[in-house]
């Protein structure tokens, strides 16, 4: 098990119950709380019922209701000014540059390995220190 620099509350959005699993364990088991979103439009009301609740979101491109994309633009409009981390698979480097300009924190190709999903986490967390 990884110590964290903090523990974090984590919102984790992706419409795979699969990997909201992985991504739900992987964290909890260093330490951070994590609440699940099953689709974008979810995280973004959960993310506007306290914008400073959550010091981290990660977040899939590709669901239901609402991308990432407008995951990471609506939370931020919604006040949320922790870190993002996109967590998907085949993205273009299009879309790459889109979530740089979003100025999402970092991404992570899936599928990813829980050890690099933890040491993205575990940096980030240091810097909200």
């Amino acid at each position: 098990m990884i110590n964290p620099a903090q523990p974090l509350r984590v919102l984790c959005a992706d419409d795979n119950a699969l990997v909201l699993d992985m991504l739900s364990k992987t964290l909890q088991s260093a330490g951070h709380h994590v609440e699940v979103a099953t689709d974008g439009r979810a995280a973004v009301s959960r993310v506007a019922e306290d914008p400073n609740y959550f010091q981290l979101i990660v977040t899939d491109t590709r669901m239901p209701r609402l991308d990432g994309f407008g995951v990471v633009r609506e939370a931020r409009s919604a006040g949320f000014h922790g870190k993002i981390i996109v967590f998907a698979n085949s993205l273009s480097p299009e879309d790459r540059k889109r979530y740089t300009d979003l100025q999402v924190d970092r991404v992570i190709d899936k599928p990813g390995k829980s050890g690099e999903l933890i040491g993205a986490v575990t940096e980030l967390s240091a810097a909200l220190s």
